[in-house]
């Protein structure tokens, strides 16, 4: 899928959940940084870094908020597997996990 396909809203929604799950462990591992760089020039957006910088400036709930509202399936299950490579890049964390199950059961993903 490329980063342009997506809506504006689900632009910030993936942005904001990149930078939740590589910031989730407490640390941005040198193989995460490759990994996001990596995705960004796979799927076409050479400005996520800038945007997931730019969704720090939300509030939780308003991510959340744009999270719950994607409602396509496929840009959902393409979004859920994008966030497990980044989680297994340096072994997922048990707060990775965490992020996961939620969307998981937000996005009735099953298991």
């Amino acid at each position: 899928m490329k980063f342009d396909a997506l809506s504006p809203d689900q632009q910030i929604a993936f942005a904001g959940l990149i930078r939740l799950m590589i910031r989730m462990d407490g640390e941005l591992s040198p193989g995460e940084v490759k990994a996001v760089s990596a995705l960004a020039k796979d799927i076409g957006a050479p400005n996520l870094w800038m945007l997931m910088t730019d969704t720090r400036a939300l509030e939780s709930n308003e991510v959340s908020r744009r999270v719950a509202a994607i409602e396509s399936r496929p840009v959902r299950e393409w979004m859920y597997g994008v966030l497990v490579g980044l989680a297994a890049v340096d072994g997922i964390d048990p707060s990775e996990t965490t992020l996961l199950d939620w969307l998981r059961e937000v996005w009735e993903l099953g298991s």
